[in-house]
């Protein structure tokens, strides 16, 4: 009897301990929020208003996205900074803005914003593959080879990334592991333009002209939008000069010149230096004539114009034929010189006397 009575007051006072316990905790939680009101409630109202701020933001990229996908860059720029301006959590927004300024010119700034945007997408592959070209293209080999190397650690099946890491072995002239890398790429992708583009260019280079012109046969059969494209027409016109098919050759360089935009001036040049091969000077000097003021003055330019100038005056010394054997003789030059035969002057000299 005694040690039931001793038991219900054992459990009478644990009973009455728990309860004070829980009053004392209940005390606590209530002087912890009233020391702090704000501590609960601000953190769900900043989640709320930062989650707002996000489908504000991404609202605004996907019109900026669409307008940047019809060409209006300066109504993309705003749409992409309004939407960082609402929240610069939305890796779209960087993403684009990216894309406008390294349209405009301010690379290292779209670097920023694209590593950016890299980073908040969780290491999306596709921006990887798009910043290390960014990387590549301003000559940071290492960072766009990394980059290349991350994705495919990850992912062996990312053409992109193939192709990518292939660019930077062809900056590298690292021909043999160029063409491995591109190889994996079409493998993935059999309907690669830039790939194949890249292919036929190496061929190209290594002295493969037939190569390079099969590829890019195959290439045009694919996509025959790319075959007026200044690029193409430039690659296949310089591979037809390797050939020595010199009239095919200086129809599409021809072309190209035409067509080439004006910040791409170092492939004016190399049009220049084709025609000057095909002893096409009025092209060339055509040519010549669409590089920029700005870069009159660089080496390239000046040699290639010192150089026309030089081929021109003596095309206008060269007036009196006179008839030596097999050969006609040009004021004393023989018409084997290579570098003024088969030449057309815009205004040509008068023409020659025949001697009986």
């Amino acid at each position: 009897m005694h040690r039931t009575i001793a038991k219900q007051n054992i459990s009478s006072r644990w009973v009455d301990a728990r309860a004070v316990l829980g009053a004392v905790g209940l005390r606590v939680a209530l002087v912890l929020l009233i020391s702090n009101p704000l501590s609960v409630g601000c953190r769900i109202l900043d989640r709320g208003q930062r989650n707002q701020s996000l489908v504000s933001a991404r609202q605004l990229s996907l019109r900026g996205t669409e307008a940047y996908q019809r060409d209006r860059i300066q109504d993309a720029e705003l749409l992409f900074t309004q939407a960082l301006t609402q929240s610069p959590y939305d890796e779209r927004a960087h993403w684009g803005y990216a894309n406008t300024l390294w349209k405009q010119g301010d690379k290292n700034k779209a670097i920023e914003h694209m590593a950016e945007a890299y980073r908040l997408s969780g290491r999306n592959p596709d921006y990887a593959v798009q910043l290390g070209e960014m990387h590549l293209e301003i000559g940071n080999q290492e960072q766009a080879k990394q980059l290349s190397l991350d994705v495919l650690s990850a992912n062996r099946g990312h053409a992109n990334a193939w192709a990518l890491l292939g660019d930077v072995h062809g900056k590298q002239a690292d021909w043999s592991s160029a063409l491995e890398c591109y190889h994996h790429a079409l493998i993935l992708r059999s309907d690669f333009p830039k790939v194949q583009f890249a292919i036929a260019e190496i061929y190209r280079t290594t002295g493969r002209p037939e190569r390079a012109l099969a590829t890019l046969d195959h290439m045009a059969d694919l996509h025959v939008a790319v075959v007026d494209s200044p690029d193409h027409l430039l690659l296949r016109g310089l591979v037809y000069v390797d050939l020595n098919r010199t009239r095919e050759a200086s129809e599409l360089l021809a072309k190209c010149s035409e067509r080439l935009p004006a910040e791409e001036w170092e492939k004016q040049l190399a049009v220049v230096e084709a025609q000057v091969r095909c002893a096409d000077l009025v092209q060339a000097r055509m040519a010549i004539g669409r590089i920029p003021e700005m870069q009159a003055g660089t080496k390239q330019v000046s040699y290639w114009q010192t150089r026309l100038n030089e081929d021109f005056l003596r095309l206008a010394n060269a007036t009196t034929p006179v008839q030596g054997g097999s050969e006609v003789v040009w004021n004393g030059a023989t018409g084997a010189d290579s570098s003024i035969k088969n030449n057309y002057l815009a205004e040509p000299p008068k023409m020659p006397r025949t001697i009986r």
